[in-house]
């Protein structure tokens, strides 16, 4: 008999450290779920505390050609430079950088040549979204670059409300 309690009593046990996994589980599943909807977007390489005076922000060398110096990343040298933070992508391309935190200090960095944006001018497309689309692809398919997915967002922010869930025939401007 005694055999029976130690083995009742151990299967409670373990009973119980399943059913606290469990709940412990579902608590991290809600949590993670709410964290997500808050819908934040980060660019690589790009700290949400770094602010940079004009001094430490670097100094441009040759006519396109940057110096990198502490604290840079691509964000901040195509917001600095190129006026658009969001050129980025241009600049790791032109460059062939792959990870675009990968940049060191003292590297040499191309610049592209600075557009001058006119939005009354600048022709923009409709496009309508088809089952399986999402704005990389659609960046993907019209500009050759995914990372351009922020001007189709940026472009469509009344109509967009997450950039994760667009739907099947909703009309986006390309710009």
């Amino acid at each position: 008999m005694s055999k029976n309690k130690f083995f009742r009593s151990t299967e409670e046990a373990v009973s119980m450290f399943f059913g606290l996994a469990i709940v412990l589980l579902v608590v991290g599943l809600v949590i993670n779920f709410f964290n997500k909807r808050k819908g934040s977007i980060s660019a690589p390489g790009v700290n949400s505390d770094m602010q940079l005076s004009d001094k430490e922000a670097g100094q441009v060398g040759v006519a396109g050609e940057y110096v990198v110096k502490k604290g840079d990343s691509l964000w901040t040298i195509a917001l600095t430079e190129l006026k658009d933070g969001y050129r980025w992508s241009e600049v790791a391309k032109l460059n062939n950088i792959k990870n675009p935190s990968s940049i060191e200090v003292g590297q040499k960095i191309k610049l592209p040549e600075a557009k001058i944006a006119n939005t009354a001018i600048a022709k923009q497309v409709e496009y309508t979204v088809v089952k399986g689309d999402s704005l990389w692809n659609i960046a993907v398919r019209n500009y050759s670059d995914g990372y351009q997915w922020t001007k189709i967002w940026n472009a469509n922010k009344s109509t967009i409300g997450n950039p994760n869930k667009i739907e099947i025939g909703m009309k986006l401007m390309l710009p």
